[in-house]
């Protein structure tokens, strides 16, 4: 056997969102014996998925620490690659001026390229405006220095990617694979954890995700003032964290629904919650897939999403769209309708490639063949 292949994974950041779910989702179910994987980031927060990657020796090397000292970045960078000489680099990218890291790997002559594509549209900010018109610039000007495009929705790889780079360079879908065993519902957790949470005879309204505007929780709150109208022991789960939490909190008590609202925090093991909801609510402003819209089908759970879902996020009947625009009331009303219907859908999501092992098969493959 010879030497293990370099592999260099490239994130912007590095937390606890659904980049970094894939990432260490995928590794677990590599055989990483043949590869060594470095996962190289401009900066490192904390993140539940830090100390299992570094249990299966994937080694993590922070930039300058900062998204935004972007000539720092870019010469440690460049240093990084000359000194390990990678084989592969796989970025896992959410805006394109971040592209240019791939012109230095290509400048570097890094041989395998792989851009991936996990997001459809950039936070609202004051400086929304301006963001895009760079990303529009960023798209334009280094989409071409990709070898492979990846992409974990049509709509994530038109985002990223610019209309040329698509024509001569058709991406490739990438599933966000997931574990589907271990999202199967379960009659006896569900007991357990409803318990725990002391929500026995409750109607709960689930949802997982970093507390932020994209996710937007906020409407959430506002939709649980009108569903404990019409189901008093409704109760909402939420489950993550994020620099919205305060703010959050002080709407729920603004709105009179906090002691219907769980502020759960993060977990290793989101799939038990999910045996204790009723119902998945996600009203995204946006989403480049939506990883935990996947796991809730797994799940078997009943799912409202918002129209900014990506289309390859329903897979099984248990999930439907509902325009924010139908409002509060409407999405209470959707909500509370969809109890009780709990389904089994777990070769749905396997005959659709959401296996996890079958997608860990393929990127590792591409990771030791390259531009195969």
């Amino acid at each position: 056997m010879g030497a293990p292949r370099k592999i260099c994974c490239f994130c912007q950041t590095w937390e606890s969102g659904g980049i970094e779910a894939f990432l260490c989702h995928i590794m677990e179910h590599m055989d990483l014996s043949q590869l060594q994987v470095d996962l190289v980031v401009c900066a490192m927060r904390e993140s539940i998925f830090t100390q299992p990657m570094q249990e299966m020796g994937v080694r993590f090397h922070q930039l300058s620490g900062s998204t935004r000292d972007v000539r720092g970045n870019h010469q440690r960078f460049r240093e990084l690659i000359r000194h390990e000489k990678y084989d592969v680099i796989h970025f896992n990218l959410f805006e394109s001026l971040s592209l240019s890291f791939v012109r230095l790997a290509r400048e570097e002559g890094v041989p395998c390229r792989i851009v991936h594509s996990h997001n459809t549209a950039l936070r609202e900010s004051k400086t929304k405006w301006l963001k895009m018109i760079l990303h529009r610039m960023g798209r334009s000007r280094y989409s071409m220095e990709a070898t492979q495009l990846w992409a974990c929705s049509g709509e994530a790889a038109r985002f990223l990617f610019a209309p040329q780079a698509l024509e001569q360079l058709p991406y490739r879908f990438i599933p966000n694979g997931i574990e589907l065993e271990r999202f199967a519902f379960s009659a006896q957790v569900r007991s357990q954890i409803r318990a725990q949470l002391q929500v026995e005879n409750a109607f709960v309204v689930g949802h997982i995700g970093r507390l932020c505007q994209q996710k937007n929780q906020t409407f959430l709150l506002e939709v649980m003032e009108e569903l404990v109208k019409l189901e008093p022991q409704a109760v909402l789960l939420l489950v993550g964290d994020g620099a919205d939490r305060e703010a959050l909190e002080a709407r729920a008590r603004q709105l009179g629904v906090a002691e219907h609202v769980i502020f759960y925090g993060t977990t290793p093991h989101p799939e038990q919650l999910m045996c204790a909801m009723d119902v998945f609510a996600f009203p995204s402003l946006f989403e480049g897939l939506g990883i935990v819209a996947i796991e809730a089908q797994a799940n078997g759970l009943p799912l409202v999403c918002s129209q900014h879902v990506p289309q390859e996020a329903f897979v099984t009947p248990t999930a439907e769209q509902l325009s924010l625009d139908a409002g509060v009331k409407e999405w209470a009303a959707k909500l509370l309708a969809r109890r009780d219907q709990r389904g089994n859908y777990l070769d749905c999501l396997r005959k659709a490639g959401f296996a996890v092992e079958d997608v860990a098969h393929l990127v590792q493959q591409t990771y030791l063949e390259g531009e195969a």
